[in-house]
């Protein structure tokens, strides 16, 4: 009979792998944030102490990348320096009005009959009462009209809206048996 085939080399202690199945293959645990304790976890405690979470005197966490993406620490030019196990993101948020940039709802219009066809460097104006044909609801002269407060005032209902980026789901395991990895 062959000798039994292996998939790959043997994983670093607290390495981390996305699988296409919903299980963790044995040796891995799925990185939910599990509270472990550190007496029975020596070697992982020592790679990855309280970074997310626990006490550090008797128990540590397992990293929780349930409905989050991984980022790599540091940071890159012009972007924001992340730590080991930070946190960061919402899947949504609500937008007030002191997020938006400055802008206004103006229209140069004037409350006269039209006189004129095509809008070229002309103002919107009233259409004439004459019911056929096409209007000229355009006008030559100055804005004489004050804006309807429903379209220049506020509105909305500061609902709150997705922000997430689209992704599709696997399951996270981290090694709990390995080679443990040697320090630069």
């Amino acid at each position: 009979m062959p000798e039994r085939a292996e998939a790959g080399l043997e994983p670093f202690l607290g390495d981390i792998i996305a699988v296409g199945y919903d299980f963790c293959p044995r040796g891995w645990m799925s990185a939910e944030g599990q509270i472990l304790p550190i007496s029975s976890n020596t070697a992982l405690f020592s790679l990855i102490g309280t970074i997310y979470g626990g006490n550090g005197t008797s128990t540590f966490a397992l990293p929780d990348l349930r409905g989050r993406a991984a980022m790599g620490q540091g940071s890159g030019p012009g972007l924001t320096p992340r730590s080991m196990g930070q946190v960061s993101g919402v899947e949504a948020t609500t937008l007030t009005t002191n997020q938006m940039p400055n802008h206004n709802h103006a229209v140069n219009a004037n409350n006269l009959d039209g006189d004129l066809p095509g809008p070229g460097a002309k103002l919107l104006a009233a259409a004439p009462p004459s019911g056929v044909g096409s209007e000229t609801i355009y006008s030559g002269q100055g804005p004489t009209v004050t804006m309807s407060p429903l379209m220049i005032g506020i509105s909305g209902q500061s609902q709150p809206f997705n922000v997430e980026d689209p992704a599709l789901v696997m399951r996270y395991c981290i090694a709990m048996q390995g080679v443990f990895p040697s320090r630069p």
